[in-house]
């Protein structure tokens, strides 16, 4: 006995009764130039905001956050390149923090004897690295320059850590400090003055002021200055700037107002710091009263808040979503905007014909009828001649 196992035809007719695109034959579908014009910028608005949904997916932006900053233990890295216009031999740099707590780095400080004027190279480098700190100062472009930094990684040191020293003069001039030093998380201030530094017990001195005082130059450039991680992509407040100055005492002092900043992205996702800085600077006078002590000083304090740089990247589902929300809402529209232009001729259309069929109607020509009976017989052209009567 042979039993049939294809497919159920009742199952199919059912669902093909659940069909809801009814198909239209051919023969009755009619085309206009009104409609391929629309379907034609209808592809084209389509293609165009489709590929603008598409770039905006890649395309990644920054949330900033704010929240207290309850980390008060941790060591904060300090990072600096400073090249001052003075020998190495008579000029030192070290770190004093309100605590009174001051630290001589022998170790971690570096010294390097070199020329104070640049190369065509280090010179062409700084000058890009300046053109970019200006982008980020106006308000259009600054937030646009910062992201890009992040997603590409920028390390601004990296364009002076492996730097040659290039012969530019007859005579060495200037020190080169660089380095990494450990602070603690307080309000303080690291200084580049004259003399080397000594630990003492209560604070620390600098040799040279027990000797007579020596003319010195405290022109100095800055390839570098931050805190917290090094390979984020901040190009930080300081970097590239430099101050020349001709007189033997003189005082730079910079005050940094330090934020404590985390960051998580795909390239990176770390905890570092940003700051902000105001500069004075002054020649010293004893005579007429503007005292102190000649050298560069970095004045620092640290924020009570935090900021919290995020990643956001739109979701996949949401890409389909307003790729379907803009494909089928430009087709319903484009489908009723034909539907509205195709009212105007056929309005004119039925108007036109509505005054045929509302016409008053020709008057027909009454013609009288008449019976056979009322029409006369005609008379003879001929009378009769009774033959039988006489003539």
């Amino acid at each position: 006995m042979l039993r049939y196992r294809g497919p159920s035809v009742k199952s199919l007719s059912n669902v093909k009764s659940l069909d809801a695109f009814p198909k239209v034959p051919e023969l009755c579908i009619e085309t206009s130039t009104r409609g391929g014009t629309i379907t034609l910028i209808t592809t084209a608005v389509i293609t165009f905001l489709v590929l603008s949904e598409i770039i905006y997916y890649f395309n990644v932006t920054f949330r900033y956050d704010y929240q207290v900053d309850v980390d008060f233990d941790s060591k904060v890295w300090l990072n600096f390149d400073i090249t001052v216009a003075t020998p190495c031999t008579l000029i030192g740099a070290d770190v004093l923090d309100v605590t009174g707590q001051a630290t001589v780095f022998e170790n971690e400080v570096y010294e390097e004897l070199t020329f104070f004027r640049q190369s065509n190279t280090a010179a062409a480098q700084r000058k890009a690295l300046l053109r970019m700190k200006e982008e980020l100062l106006t308000p259009e472009n600054g937030k646009k320059m910062s992201e890009i930094t992040l997603q590409s990684n920028f390390n601004p040191n990296l364009m002076f850590k492996n730097r040659k020293l290039d012969n530019v003069g007859i005579k060495m001039d200037a020190c080169r400090f660089y380095g990494n030093l450990p602070l603690n998380k307080v309000a303080g201030n690291f200084h580049i003055v004259a003399g080397k530094p000594i630990q003492m017990f209560g604070g620390h001195a600098h040799l040279s002021m027990m000797f007579s005082p020596i003319p010195y130059n405290f022109s100095h450039r800055i390839d570098h200055f931050s805190f917290g991680n090094m390979k984020t992509g901040f190009i930080n407040a300081l970097d590239g700037d430099e101050r020349v100055t001709s007189s033997e005492s003189y005082i730079f002092q910079y005050y940094l107002d330090v934020v404590s900043t985390k960051i998580d992205s795909r390239r990176i996702t770390t905890d570092t710091f940003q700051f902000s800085v105001s500069e004075q600077s002054r020649a010293l006078d004893h005579a007429s009263g503007s005292h102190g002590q000649p050298g560069v000083f970095f004045k620092y304090n640290f924020s009570p808040l935090s900021v919290m740089i995020s990643e956001q990247k739109m979701p996949f589902y949401r890409l389909l979503v307003r790729l379907c929300s803009i494909v089928g809402g430009i087709f319903a529209t484009s489908h009723v905007l034909n539907a509205l232009l195709g009212c105007l001729p056929g309005f004119t259309k039925q108007s036109e014909s509505s005054k045929l069929t509302t016409s008053p109607p020709v008057a027909e020509k009454l013609v009288p009828t008449v019976s056979l009976k009322e029409i006369p017989e005609p008379e003879s052209a001929f009378q009769t001649v009774n033959l039988d009567n006489d003539t």
